[in-house]
């Protein structure tokens, strides 16, 4: 190669150098999900206790999540082909919640063959920061979450009893006891910073295609231990199931169900579940 074809040459090169590096330093930083969350949701009056994970953004077409440990516990792609609206916006995922071994001996409930130990799930869930990563065509998203062991009693709902009938037309007070203590002692400490009320009208077990069941939601804060739930929502001869439900600082929750209350004119004999 002659003097003037190796400077020709070392000339390209250059300019393929430079052209690379100013595509990377073009390259736009990994933009913030707008929210990312993971946490165990217990059932104290079921005994079982699981993960669930949920994040938001402007829109990703595959993403993941990694453990603490770079194990990747959940991931997903769309199905390509629509263009202009397969991008996912938000994901809640919830795992199975298997009978725990130490809360059925804790808090009574019945033994389940398919209960497995606390140490089982907790191994598999280990405490610390897990990685979310998202990307759209060159839009990449990252952002953080972090899970606990950290689980809180479930509240002791103390009105209205299971099988109560009420008056449709007159409000309705749910009453429960502060949580203040973990599920289990070595679950602990806790910080409660509110409470939900979920009242679901299950009158109807099956449903027709599209319609869902009629519900009342409401998230109330760590120093209240009521609920009114007024009576333009309640309607006669109807049987609602209800739960309230204790939520720790770094995000675990823990629910307590209530049982059934009905309204006139259902008999007591007849208020319960379908």
């Amino acid at each position: 190669m002659n003097r003037h074809a190796r400077i020709a040459c070392k000339a390209a090169l250059a300019g393929v150098t430079l052209a690379a590096a100013s595509t990377a330093a073009m390259a736009a930083p990994p933009q913030p999900f707008k929210q990312t969350n993971i946490h165990f949701e217990t059932n104290a009056s079921a005994c079982d206790m699981g993960i669930q994970i949920s994040f938001d953004t402007e829109g990703v077409t595959e993403g993941e999540v990694e453990s603490p440990y770079d194990q990747v516990v959940f991931s997903m792609r769309t199905v390509p082909g629509q263009e202009e609206t397969h991008d996912i916006t938000e994901v809640f995922q919830e795992r199975v919640e298997p009978p725990i071994v130490e809360l059925e001996q804790a808090l009574g409930c019945e033994p389940s063959e398919d209960a497995i130990t606390l140490t089982e799930l907790l191994s598999n869930w280990p405490v610390g920061l897990y990685e979310f990563e998202g990307e759209s065509g060159a839009v990449e998203f990252e952002g953080t979450a972090r899970l606990t062991h950290r689980v809180p009693a479930g509240p002791v709902i103390t009105s209205p009893a299971d099988g109560a009938v009420i008056p449709h037309d007159t409000n309705l007070l749910i009453r429960w006891n502060r949580v203040t203590a973990p599920i289990l002692p070595f679950l602990g400490p806790v910080e409660i910073v509110g409470y939900h009320v979920v009242v679901v009208d299950i009158t109807n077990p099956v449903l027709p295609p599209g319609k869902t069941k009629v519900s009342f939601n409401a998230d109330l804060s760590k120093s209240e231990t009521s609920m009114l739930v007024p009576k333009q929502y309640l309607e006669p001869n109807r049987i609602y199931e209800f739960e309230v439900l204790a939520s720790e600082r770094h995000g675990n929750q823990t629910i307590t169900e209530g049982g059934v209350f009905c309204t006139h004119p259902i008999a007591a004999a007849d208020c319960e579940a379908p």
